[in-house]
């Protein structure tokens, strides 16, 4: 916005003929009851711009920077005006009879003053005075911005141009441009808003939405582009960025009417992608099933996109096909083979699938994809002992073991997996670490003793039984596997541990019954029959155990001990197996033993 010197004078020169006006000078309160003491000034003879101009004492002429003023002569009130001299006030040395400008006079400082008070005397002596007013046209506020080397001072003097003309849809522009330059797009916009034309001209309309989202004013922008899009209601790139504005306000409902509108007009890839957005608009609108249906239409646009087939499945899924969603999940891997993520979530669907075989295969995929992360190998692991497919879960530890060769959780599976191929000692040797590293846990220490026993180093595994009798004392099921396995070979040391166990489960039938069986396999029938009478005072209600300790007490030639014994199971059950028969020979042999002993004198 630039206009050339002789122009722009003209212009101010023309501007200044219109502008020019004359006030009458008031008298100072007071003033009129007072005599005069000398001449008092009547007017000033002006010539501005090469017209006359007559300023009246006290009173105040607009004068542009550029227009050429000097003083032609003065009037005072006295009959004659002999000797009178003219001054400014801030500039006495100016010959005012001489054609001057403002600005030549004040230089910088014409942005800063305001008037300069011309004088006119009369020997020396002030009779009176006129205002000068310095008038700027906006033209002068845009050459001082635009020879600014500060933005912020550029911003300063165009809001002055604006200020006299605040109508200027070029100012507006103007300044609007430079509010954005300096990154303060919400007053920017706010200029823009005010003027008629933002409501109306396409061109305004589009500086205005995007004003507004670059200061964050997504709601405004929409409406915005709104109005600019029933101005030209077919533009796809319009369209487009509407579309996209009410997405990300999640305005879903007119997101999907744009993006259906804009669907309409394209083809190919470019119309799959619409659609899928549309797909996603809708779903988030409440319409999952005008959802499923957009995106198996984009599909067939552009087959070779694996995030569409992926939006597919999870779509389908959502609709209950599950079938259909595994097969659109396969399709996005095939079509993406090193995406590790998509493989897990495919090895995911098999499994809930209640497909193994082909989750671990997929995991395998991951695994292979990032072969320096243990978790795959661990879903491995798990999966391939489930299948029951030990050599594969042989290899996934193996694997594992390369890649934390110090983790404890690591090694114990390695023990347990050592133990169940009948290794004992090579498990006793990967359980060694874990025992390093967590020397009170039950569960390393159950697996060792466990490997010591199958080992028979008796001394250990006494010692070890010893330690985690105190951490599992109520275990039944270990001790008697413990006792089982460790009292064939070492019946003492079995004994002895059996009492320890006891101790801590007194109320153990189980347990008893065990003390019985080892006191029977050491020839000692009375202690057999002791534990065996405890077994049937902890649960009389069981036959077998009575009939078992019965059988005890006739082979010891207890027989009246035994009887009672037959008689209460045969009252408790009189089909009970064998009961009759042994108690029927018991009678037989107590009634000979007693038809065979002499009478006593």
């Amino acid at each position: 916005m630039s206009v050339s010197s002789r122009s722009r004078r003209s212009l101010v020169a023309l501007l200044l003929c219109a502008a020019l006006f004359c006030l009458a000078a008031a008298q100072p309160n007071g003033e009129a009851a007072q005599e005069p003491r000398g001449p008092r000034l009547l007017y000033v003879d002006l010539s501005i711009g090469g017209l006359p101009v007559k300023v009246r004492a006290g009173g105040v002429v607009t004068v542009h920077p550029d227009a050429p003023f000097r003083v032609i002569g003065a009037k005072s009130d006295s009959w004659l005006d002999l000797g009178l001299s003219y001054r400014l006030t801030d500039f006495p040395e100016l010959d005012l009879n001489q054609y001057h400008t403002l600005a030549k006079i004040l230089g910088p400082r014409l942005y800063d003053t305001e008037s300069l008070e011309l004088e006119v005397l009369r020997g020396g002596e002030k009779i009176g005075a006129a205002s000068l007013l310095v008038r700027l046209l906006p033209i002068d506020w845009l050459r001082r911005s635009a020879e600014s080397d500060l933005l912020s001072d550029k911003i300063a003097f165009t809001e002055r141009a604006l200020a006299l003309t605040p109508d200027d849809p070029l100012l507006v522009e103007r300044l609007a441009d430079l509010y954005a330059e300096a990154g303060q797009f919400s007053r920017a916009a706010e200029l823009l808003a005010s003027h008629g034309q933002s409501q109306k001209e396409p061109r305004w309309l589009e500086r205005l939405a995007g004003l507004y989202q670059a200061a964050g004013q997504k709601e405004q922008a929409a409406a915005a582009l709104s109005k600019l899009a029933a101005l030209g209601p077919g533009d796809p790139a319009l369209l487009e960025r509407l579309a996209l504005l009410y997405e990300e306000l999640g305005r879903w409902e007119e997101a999907a009417a744009l993006l259906e509108r804009l669907s309409t007009v394209q083809s190919g890839p470019d119309r799959a992608g619409t659609l899928a957005r549309l797909a996603k608009a809708q779903e988030k609108a409440g319409q999952g099933e005008r959802a499923l249906q957009s995106l198996e239409k984009a599909v067939t646009l552009d087959t070779g996109q694996p995030d569409l087939w992926r939006e597919l499945a999870r779509l389908r899924g959502g609709a209950g096909n599950q079938k259909g969603a595994l097969q659109a999940l396969e399709r996005s891997a095939a079509l993406s083979p090193k995406d590790r993520a998509l493989h897990l979530e495919l090895s995911q669907a098999f499994l809930a699938a209640g497909d193994k075989t082909r989750a671990a295969a997929e995991l395998e995929k991951v695994a292979a994809l990032d072969p320096d992360n243990p978790a795959p190998l661990l879903n491995l692991a798990k999966l391939y002992e489930q299948l029951g497919k030990r050599q594969a879960l042989a290899g996934v530890y193996r694997r594992l073991d390369k890649l934390q060769p110090d983790d404890p959780d690591l090694s114990y599976n390695l023990a347990v997996l050592a133990m169940e191929d009948g290794k004992p000692a090579l498990a006793l040797k990967r359980l060694a670490p874990v025992e390093k590293a967590r020397p009170q846990d039950a569960e390393v220490r159950e697996l060792k003793l466990r490997l010591l026993l199958a080992l028979k180093r008796w001394d250990q595994a006494q010692e070890t039984a010893q330690r985690l009798l105190a951490q599992k004392p109520r275990n039944l099921e270990l001790w008697l596997a413990v006792l089982d396995q460790m009292s064939p070979a070492q019946p003492k040391r079995a004994s002895a541990l059996l009492e320890r166990v006891l101790a801590q489960n007194p109320r153990s039938v189980r347990l008893y019954q065990l003390k019985a069986a080892l006191a029977l396999e050491g020839k000692q029938p009375g202690e057999a029959i002791d534990a065996l009478v405890k077994a049937v005072e902890l649960n009389p209600k069981n036959l077998k155990l009575k009939f078992q300790l019965a059988g005890l007490l006739e082979a010891e030639d207890r027989d009246p001990e035994a009887i009672k014994l037959y008689e209460a199971i045969l009252d408790a059950d009189p089909s009970f197996p064998q009961a009759e028969e042994r108690y029927m020979g018991v009678r037989t042999r107590q009634l000979r033993n007693s038809s065979q002993t002499p009478p006593k004198p």
